[in-house]
């Protein structure tokens, strides 16, 4: 695949229906996913701007493509979509490939709205720390038959609690089930949320920037939060702008893996990813997923590697980083070490 198409994702323009039509290759859907797995950093200041610009949606149109999915000034967040798959699954955890029973954490919504031939039906949610994992079926009344308009009809998500938006950003995959729906995988930050008990909250859903309704519906995060184990952590990365990083907690439960630290400043300067392996010599890496009033959350990347191994007593990771830029828009993926490897106890 030519060189511009990457570009073309990388400068991200607003304007989908501008872009010419491409092939892709199941290695270029690869490089994409491993490129835009990066960039999912969403800040405080950026969800204060989120009720004034709501949603913003970017797309290339390829056989299977990229949407860059942001509330107000985030820094873009991703949803690969894939074209033309064979079967299609509703289930949650299948659609976060994860072969373990989550049934006794999900709650299943079943609900629907409707209007202007769009239909949303919201099937299952999970609550996790902070965070919740849903999934969605659109159904139009036009035939989806090109990439363009799979793109154009992505069903867009808000929470709200209370009348207020909770939410802060977005990520997943979306699957074509047939030429008139679209199946979703949503993973939606809510820092300012304690999931660890029942929660009442709204979902309000747009398609191609308008508003299709709410689902109003109530979760649980306490069952799944009470099976989570946490292993403290008390690791400092030092960065280049002199900003110190600091892991506080390594969890794990039937829904993956994630590093909680704290930033000794607000503002989000740099990218960091730790990389590394297991003492089974199966390599592992965190991606940096969301930073909100100086705290973030790194998830294990599951692109390549897959979730940390359960057999794994031990991981061994080293910090990089890299600066988010400051005008273009363009991130680099010339991440750099920017610190000694360190080990996690795992049992």
């Amino acid at each position: 695949m030519k060189e511009s198409i990457y570009d073309l994702l990388n400068d991200i323009d607003s304007s989908p229906e501008s872009y010419p039509a491409a092939q892709a290759t199941q290695e270029d859907v690869k490089n994409w996913k491993k490129a835009f797995n990066k960039k999912r950093i969403s800040t405080s200041s950026d969800r204060k701007a989120a009720g004034k610009h709501r949603w913003r949606k970017y797309a290339a149109a390829a056989a299977a493509a990229v949407v860059l999915i942001g509330v107000g000034s985030l820094p873009s967040v991703r949803i690969t979509a894939y074209a033309a798959v064979k079967s299609v699954t509703y289930n949650l955890g299948q659609l976060l490939g994860i072969s373990a029973d989550l049934s006794p954490y999900t709650t299943v919504v079943g609900e629907s709205v409707s209007k202007d031939g769009f239909t949303v039906t919201l099937n299952e949610v999970i609550l996790d720390e902070n965070m919740m994992y849903i999934t969605d079926t659109l159904t139009t009344s036009e035939k989806m038959d090109t990439v363009e308009k799979q793109m154009k009809y992505t069903a867009d998500a808000m929470v709200f609690i209370n009348g207020k938006m909770a939410s802060s950003g977005a990520s997943g995959g979306i699957e074509q089930a047939d030429d008139y729906n679209l199946v979703s995988t949503m993973e939606i930050d809510l820092p300012d949320v304690d999931t660890s008990g029942t929660v009442d909250m709204e979902i309000r859903y747009s398609v191609a920037g308008k508003e299709i309704g709410t689902i109003a519906f109530t979760s649980s995060g306490a069952e799944l939060l009470a099976d989570t184990v946490t292993i403290p952590l008390k690791e400092d990365i030092t960065l280049p702008d002199g900003t110190t990083l600091s892991l506080e907690k390594y969890t794990t439960s039937e829904v993956g893996q994630k590093i909680f630290f704290t930033l000794s400043s607000e503002k989000a300067v740099y990218d960091v990813i730790l990389k590394g392996e297991d003492n089974l010599g199966n390599p592992v890496e965190f991606i940096t997923r969301s930073i909100h009033d100086g705290q973030g959350r790194m998830e294990v990347s599951t692109i390549d590697n897959g979730y940390v191994n359960d057999q794994a007593e031990s991981l061994t990771l080293t910090p990089y980083a890299v600066k988010f830029p400051e005008t273009s828009g363009k991130m680099s993926n010339d991440y750099q070490p920017v610190g000694e490897a360190f080990t996690i106890q795992l049992k």
